[in-house]
């Protein structure tokens, strides 16, 4: 099962499971190095009522990631879990992060990484698909209870980055421009398909030493080399 998917059908039992009292919460964020290497965080917290199925949840995500680190964790009156996952690198983050990072022709391009010599570009161009819910032949008073139900939840995703991006679509930017957060609550309470986008270089500098160190020796070459040139003319003149 998609992580997204999972996502969509445990926090709708929980929404059914406190109808309208108490908030539920569900965040993921991923943190990006410099090197491209990353960690993947999945927090869940509710109110006891939603305790069996946050443990179903928790239960099938580590199947799916047995490295996963798992722990118990509270907020305020609720509880949950975290669930924290590294990647070595953007191409396993791609493959193996979720749907949200899966490319698909004509629809987004994942997470991808362009190598260059003077600089690498990181592009983030996620996308997740909204969730719609039959509720087959209800009644206008059941639907917007249901509505209400949804409406309690706060789904958000989250990347951090390690420099300013120099593009972004996020709801959400930090003061230093690194953090990035996108509400994805209208993915569930509207079926609403999000696509989220981010893109960012990482200087070589290493490359760009050498680069001007190259210049700078020719440079010296060149102008030794035209001394020496003048000083012999100079000597044949004499």
């Amino acid at each position: 099962m998609s992580n997204v998917k999972r996502m969509f059908l445990v926090l709708l039992l929980v929404a059914f499971s406190v109808a309208a009292a108490g908030c539920i919460k569900a965040d993921e964020s991923v943190t990006i190095k410099e090197d491209g290497s990353s960690t993947m965080v999945t927090r869940m917290v509710g109110n006891m009522f939603a305790a069996e199925a946050l443990k179903g949840s928790k239960d099938e995500f580590v199947k799916e990631n047995p490295d996963a680190v798992v722990k118990e964790i509270q907020d305020g009156d609720m509880t949950g879990y975290e669930v924290e996952v590294s990647y070595p690198d953007i191409e396993t983050l791609a493959a193996k992060g979720g749907d949200m990072f899966t490319a698909v022709e004509g629809r987004n391009a994942g997470a991808v990484v362009a190598k260059s010599w003077f600089y690498d570009t990181y592009t983030f161009d996620l996308f997740v698909k909204g969730e719609e819910m039959d509720m087959g032949e209800q009644d206008p008073e059941s639907k917007a209870m249901v509505q209400s139900m949804l409406n309690q939840i706060q789904y958000r995703f989250t990347l951090n980055l390690p420099v300013k991006p120099e593009t972004q679509n996020a709801d959400r930017v930090s003061s230093d421009g690194k953090s990035l957060t996108w509400d994805l609550k209208a993915t569930i309470a509207e079926g609403k398909d999000i696509q989220m986008q981010a893109s960012y270089r990482i200087y070589n500098q290493a490359h760009i030493a050498m680069t001007v160190g190259g210049i700078v020796l020719l440079l010296l070459l060149a102008g030794g080399f035209l001394y020496l040139r003048r000083r012999k003319q100079a000597d044949e003149m004499a």
